[in-house]
Parts: C-alpha cells; structure tokens; sequence
C-alpha cells in the first residue's frame, strides 16, 4: 500500500496528481454541484495519502504550527465559523493519522499505545454525552472539533515524536516565530489607537480573540525558551534563547492578562520543587504546611478580600494593581461576571451530575442558571446577542467539563492530568531525559493553573501548545536512549553526559 519513494522526488507525483484532480473535480462540479463536497472529500484523501507515502508528515506539521498563530475565522455553512487556513489543514491531518499508523504498523508502538490509552476516555465521553445533549448537533459539532484536536496534537505528534526527535522543538521555533509576528503586529495597533488600554482585548484580531488567550499562549512558550536558556553551554545560544525567553514574559505581562501572570508564578513554584526534588514525605508534609497556614490566615484573607477596591479595567492600573484586583468581587465586573459564570456552571453540574448538558451548549443553557445578585453591566439574557466586552462561556476548563460532560468528563481529564504528572515525577532522579520532562511539564502547569479561570482548549492555538506539549512529555518518557537530541528543553551536551553515565553503570555491571 506505501511503496518505497524517495522524498527527493515527491513533487514530480504530487504536484501534476494534485493539479489534475482538482482540474477534473471543477470539470465534474461544474456539471453536477451535488459531487463539489464528495470530490473536495477525495481530495483531501488523496493528498493526505501522498503526504503520508512522501513521509512529508513532519514539514506538514511544521508547517501547521507557523501558520497557527495567523488563523483567523471566515463564516462557513449555517452561520459557524471556520479558522483559515489552520483548520481544514487540521483536518487533512486527521485523515493522514490512520495512514500513518497503517504505514507504521510494524513499528514497536506498544508504550505509546499505553498512553494513548488514558485519552480514550475523555474521547468517549465527547461523544456520549453528545447524545443527551439539549443540542445534539451543537455538540456533535463541538466533540467533533475538539477530539480532532486531539488526535492531531496529541496522537499523531506522539508517533512522529518517537522517529523525529526534534521535530517538537522545530514546531514551538516556528510557531514562536509566528507568535511574535502577532505580537508586533498588535504593537502597531496598540500605537493606533494612542496606547488606550480600552482597545487591550482587541488588538490581537484576527488572529487571536482575546487577549487573555495571546497572555496563556505567551505563558506556556515562555517555559520551553528559558529551559533552554538553563541548558546551553555556549554564550550565543544562551543570550539567543534568553532575548526570546524575555519577549514571551514581555507578552504576558502586555497582555494584561491577569490569569496568565499568575500562571508564570505557578510554574515558577512547579520548578522549584522539580528542581530540588524533595522526597516524598518531606514533599507531602510541605504542601500539608502550606494548607494548614492557609486554614489559619483565611479570615484574615477573606476580610482583605472585602476591602480590596483594585479594579482590573482600571486606565491608571499597573501590573500589581491588575493583579491585586483578582481579589476585588465585589466592584470588579469582571469578577463578578466570572463567578456568575462558575455558579451557572456548578448550578448545571448539580441538575445533570452524569451526562452534563452535552459539549458546546453551556454558552447557550447557562442563561436560566445565573445568579440574580451577580447579574451585572456583562451579564448575558440573549446568547446570539451579549454585551460589549463579553461573551465566552464557563471562564473555567474544570467547570465547563462538569457542566457539559458531567462529573465523568472531569474525572477523565483529571485523569490525564495525574499521568503526565505521574510520568514526569516517576524518575525524576535517573531518567535520561528528566530535564526534558520536567520542563514539559512545567510548560503545561501554566495552563493546568489558568484552566482553573478560563477555557481556551477549544481553540486551535491553544489546542496545538497544550495538547503537543504534553505529546511532547510522554514521548521523552518512553525515549530511554540518552542520543536523542532535545531542543528548548535539553542541551545536547547535558544529554551526552548522561549516555556516558548510563554506559559507564553498565560496564561496571
């Protein structure tokens, strides 16, 4: 089925098959309209089967990943929206993954397949409580989407991670390439309009919708760039890395994005601990410590919460004055609305404990479960209709899964959560690519801490750093060989110390 073709000469079958088919495909639609989606269909499946036989699935990929930070949405059929170009390219990615694994069907795959088999599932729970959802084709659109994430980001990464080792680290190179390209270009427009904080959360448009997106997609690439700065040997890479390590953080705090700061300190504190690797009791008796000072400084906490007056929109705010105001649910809009939002979604979860009210709906069913007393300036009565400055839905990755996939779906993605964990915290004394490891999952704490108020999982940006950053970790996992080079992660040299270590332990044995 997949003959021997040298990838040299991939463009002299591709390029003339491509041109014909889609030459015969006009030739056809033209005289028969009803044969435009099948054709368009046959295509796809017929370019993703020459990507495949062409062993072009990494330049594919990388080429997704420069192109994700400048998707924009254009209307498609019924009033949805579709991002450009990265989405359809997503799905010509979907069909190559069956390929895929049928061209590398005798490959020793069957430590990947165990972790493959922990996002099955959440995969399930998509399309079962599809079926007891109050929208069904709202869901089905909405489980459709977000499983085809998955099994590009994740599962068909997590194979060529295993061949290409590298291949991650040309990805986040490109894709933070493409990030501060938008990053300058939202400088352009912030100077538009005379650096008026009113216009922060659109001036990422088109490509990102808000700003709180660009900030948790600044967090997480943040991590990766500094980890390499922490492992070069040489001044030029280290100043390199460290200049672009320096810009991601820049991002962060530009976008005013008040979870994705916090994030950064979140993972500040994961590092720390994966750095000095304590064992664990002395790790469980820290964090019971930590509990019980929390336990005992509530009340004075919760009554500096009540005072607190800081609002996040404010024009004069600085850094520490939007942080601060987190705190502020009482005159803080923003705040209010979002603990709105988290009771109509714990409200959900109690009327519908297992099935939820299927993927998607919350935007649309949450209306009726709102707090009469936090209804405010943002509050939303029409969904097709919602205030200037509001919109989006649970402002919780946690709460949403309750409220639209029940207690099951939050327990299959918690589920998730502890095997990575698990697997980076295993040997994080002796395994070749601990360092590696490590700084993943530091990467995807960022986000474990900002899903905890908002929900961005939906998008292909954020889809593509969460889900291939955690592809990423498990194929390191399961890479034992001390060889393989890690980029934005591990020093190559760091990593040729540690194969001499292991050679030197077995000849000793």
């Amino acid at each position: 089925m997949f003959p021997r073709l040298k990838t040299a000469h991939y463009h002299k079958i591709i390029v003339p098959a491509l041109v014909g088919c889609i030459a015969l495909s006009w030739l056809l639609a033209s005289w028969q309209p009803m044969l435009a989606l099948p054709l368009m269909i046959a295509i796809a499946v017929f370019l993703a089967y020459m990507l495949v036989l062409c062993n072009l699935e990494p330049a594919y990929m990388k080429v997704i990943a420069f192109l994700l930070p400048f998707s924009a949405p254009l209307p498609f059929l019924e009033g949805s929206m579709v991002r450009v170009p990265t989405e359809p390219m997503i799905g010509l990615a979907l069909i190559m993954l069956p390929l895929y694994l049928l061209k590398e069907r005798n490959s020793p795959n069957k430590p990947l397949w165990k972790d493959i088999f922990f996002v099955l599932p959440l995969l399930a729970l998509y399309v079962l409580t599809s079926f007891f959802s109050e929208m069904l084709v709202v869901s089905l659109k909405f489980s459709f989407v977000n499983i085809a994430y998955v099994l590009v980001f994740y599962v068909l990464l997590l194979h060529l991670f295993r061949k290409h080792t590298r291949l991650f680290s040309d990805m986040l190179k490109l894709y933070g390439m493409g990030f501060l390209l938008v990053f300058f270009w939202s400088l352009y427009q912030y100077w538009q309009y005379d650096w008026n904080p009113v216009v922060m959360r659109g001036i990422f448009h088109p490509f990102y919708n808000d700003h709180t997106i660009f900030g948790a997609a600044a967090a997480l690439l943040a991590v990766p760039a500094f980890g390499t700065v922490m492992r070069r040997n040489t001044n030029h890479g280290f100043l390199l890395n460290g200049v672009v390590g320096m810009f991601f953080v820049l991002a962060v705090f530009y976008s005013t994005s008040r979870g994705a700061m916090l994030s950064l300190l979140f993972a500040a504190f994961v590092a720390l601990i994966l750095w000095l690797k304590p064992r664990p009791l002395i790790l469980g008796a820290g964090l019971a410590l930590l509990l019980l000072t929390g336990y005992v400084l509530y009340p004075g906490i919760r009554d500096r919460i009540e005072e607190t007056e800081v609002l996040s929109y404010d024009e004069g705010a600085g850094v520490m004055d939007r942080t601060r105001s987190v705190a502020n649910i009482s005159t803080d809009v923003s705040n209010v609305e979002r603990l709105n939002r988290w009771v109509s979604a714990w409200r959900m979860f109690q009327e519908r404990p297992l099935t939820g009210f299927g993927p998607g709906t919350y935007q649309f069913v949450y209306i009726s479960y709102q707090e009469e007393r936090l209804m405010n300036r943002l509050t939303v009565t029409d969904p097709w209709n919602p205030p200037e400055g509001s919109g989006g839905t649970a402002h919780s990755e946690y709460l949403l899964l309750l409220s639209e996939t029940g207690i099951l779906g939050l327990m299959a993605f918690l589920l998730l959560m502890g095997r990575w964990s698990w697997i980076a915290l295993r040997r994080w004394r002796d395994h070749p690519q601990r360092n590696g490891m490590a700084i993943a999952l530091v990467a995807l704490s960022t986000y474990f801490f900002h899903a905890l108020v908002n929900n961005f999982l939906t998008t292909d940006k954020l889809a593509f750093l969460f889900w291939g950053t955690a592809a990423w970790l498990v194929a390191m996992y399961h890479r034992e060989s001390a060889k393989a080079r890690v980029s934005w992660g591990v020093g190559e040299s760091e990593l040729k110390g540690e194969g001499k270590k292991i050679r030197k332990m077995k000849n000793e044995e």
